[in-house]
């Protein structure tokens, strides 16, 4: 979906995603808000679109080392390249108080101080 259809703005960051349930090795965060998010896996991975999963992130712009916690349900996963693209639906965190200074934060960032993606 196109970031500019979206009802929460989402803010390109990169981070780190552990999900076990889809795979032992780290995903990548490319984009979230306070109510979703896009990573990939530079492989392909089996996405059940009707589970819900354990989702940890560890962004490059947070002030904070610990890992956000979030309860998501897959939207979409896309294979291209030999990358799997999947949109996240944010259900619950336990995090939700850090989320959302976290997506605060973000907002305050200027463009030049966030990660570029290719």
């Amino acid at each position: 979906m196109d970031l500019e259809k979206r009802s929460n703005t989402r803010y390109i960051e990169i981070g780190k995603i552990t999900c076990h349930e889809l795979c032992a090795l780290s995903g990548i965060l490319d984009n979230i808000s306070a109510t979703g998010l896009k990573m990939h896996y530079t492989f392909p991975v089996v996405v059940e679109l009707e589970n819900e999963y354990e989702v940890e992130i560890l962004p490059s712009n947070g002030t904070d080392s610990s890992p956000l916690k979030l309860k998501c349900l897959p939207q979409w996963a896309n294979e291209q390249d030999g990358n799997t693209y999947i949109g996240f639906k944010i259900l619950y965190s336990p995090d939700a108080n850090r989320l959302n200074e976290f997506i605060s934060h973000l907002q305050e960032l200027s463009a030049d101080q966030l990660p570029e993606i290719k």
